[in-house]
């Protein structure tokens, strides 16, 4: 089987860099901006101004990546699914929501409640982009991204999932070891658009990705380690 890496979003403090990523090694991607990415983000998340910033980070990751997909919302794919991997999960925010249950509990933030689950962003983010498919965060030990890429493979063996994004998220807490943080979501596809050149892989078995050339996919940084990044400021409200 075929699989088409229609788009990726890196969003990385206070840059990102977004592109349908063309095909072969070592091709630079064109930057491709948002001049009012946080109006568009809340246009599509009515509550983004209060997300913390795991979900920001991993909302505007997702938007674009399927924006550079060129994922039309109104022409929606079959089933498309969204696993998430990281290590730490949403624990900065559990963090900051038990300092706000001292004193009996009696001035719990609802607010930082809402979003003490690694998976809130996998709802938030299913809602506006119609993400039908099978969804759920992974422990993200070994290769960034590695499971999810090998279960997304498995999911797209289905004949029922069109497409599944695949994603990397961490938001350190201050306690852990310094290391890198931000979002990485790429958009995997079957289907070869006429006329555009991406990226494609070959799916082997047991979720296994493999470049053309024959080499294994361990995580996502394969898979962007040809391209050099050009990287658009942002602010997110961090």
């Amino acid at each position: 089987m075929r699989i088409t890496l229609s788009g990726a979003a890196v969003v990385q403090g206070e840059r990102y860099t977004a592109f349908g990523s063309p095909g072969g090694s070592g091709a630079r991607p064109a930057p491709s901006g948002d001049p009012d990415l946080s109006d568009s983000l809340l246009r599509l998340f009515s509550r983004f101004g209060r997300f913390d910033c795991y979900t920001r980070w991993g909302c505007a990751a997702v938007y674009l990546a399927l924006r550079e997909a060129g994922y039309d919302p109104g022409q929606r794919r079959r089933n498309p699914g969204f696993l998430l991997s990281g290590q730490y999960g949403s624990f900065i925010t559990d963090l900051d929501y038990y300092a706000t249950t001292e004193n009996g509990g009696e001035l719990a933030s609802p607010q930082l409640f809402s979003y003490t689950l690694p998976n809130i962003i996998i709802g938030e983010c299913s809602l506006p982009f119609g993400l039908t498919g099978p969804a759920y965060c992974l422990d993200g030990e070994g290769s960034r991204g590695g499971a999810a890429l090998r279960q997304a493979v498995l999911h797209l063996e289905h004949p029922a999932v069109e497409a599944m994004l695949v994603g990397w998220l961490e938001a350190r807490p201050p306690q852990a070891p310094p290391g890198e943080e931000g979002a990485i979501v790429l958009v995997l596809d079957k289907r070869k658009r006429d006329g555009e050149e991406r990226l494609e892989l070959d799916a082997g078995r047991g979720g296994e990705l493999r470049f053309l050339s024959g080499e294994t996919v361990q995580g996502v940084d394969d898979l962007l380690g040809g391209f050099s990044f050009q990287w658009i400021p942002h602010s997110l409200g961090d």
